[in-house]
């Protein structure tokens, strides 16, 4: 699972040279911990609602109270990685950058949403892993073809191998006595593996 499946794009910010007092109340409004600071288009510090109640003057500027230079993530980081970050150094949320541009923020709810998400611990689910033609087509079929049948594909994602193909791992969960892997081999693809059920119950099975 990669973060950019679970961060939000619709990024709120505010400027070094807004006030805390304002800020305050944006935080209050939109119900959320913390805005990027961006500085003509670029992104220079972060400022937490923690800074916002430390500070002693609300009229002073956010650029006297933000972190500067925070950490950030990518679109590309597995979710574990970003929620590792976000322990290791006790902070609520990573801005998420590609290249200089911020395209996202992933915060502890978004990443709790898709550890939950990924878990599912009280409904078995089947991880699979299979080739297939590369391109977003194809996964749309995958998804299309369990989705016919009962399913729901929490995530799916493919990697190109460079040579026209791409390999395949998605979780899907299907009504009681629908067998994913079965369903897809009808549908013409090849899955590799098939690890079944909650940990507890889990079986492996090997295709070619």
């Amino acid at each position: 699972m990669l973060v950019r499946n679970w961060m939000t794009e619709q990024v709120e910010s505010v400027r070094p040279e807004d006030d805390i007092a304002s800020v305050q109340e944006r935080l209050r409004e939109l119900r959320v911990r913390q805005f990027p600071v961006v500085d003509r288009g670029r992104l220079v510090g972060i400022i937490t609602d923690r800074d916002v109640r430390s500070a002693r003057d609300l009229t002073a500027r956010v650029e006297a109270v933000m972190t500067v230079a925070p950490i950030t993530t990518t679109p590309s980081t597995l979710v574990e990685e970003a929620a590792s970050i976000l322990r290791a150094r006790k902070i609520g949320a990573l801005p998420v950058m590609e290249g200089d541009q911020l395209v996202g923020i992933i915060s502890e709810s978004d990443l709790f949403a898709a550890v939950v998400e990924l878990c599912r611990v009280l409904e078995p689910t089947t991880l699979i892993d299979l080739e297939c033609e590369e391109g977003v087509e194809p996964l749309q079929r995958i998804r299309r073809t369990l989705e016919s049948r009962g399913g729901h594909v929490p995530w799916i994602s493919g990697v190109p191998d460079g040579h026209g193909r791409q390999r395949v791992a998605l979780r899907v969960r299907m009504p009681a006595g629908r067998a994913p892997e079965r369903i897809l081999e009808e549908a013409g693809f090849e899955p590799l593996s098939c690890i079944i059920g909650r940990a507890a119950e889990s079986s492996r099975h090997e295709g070619a």
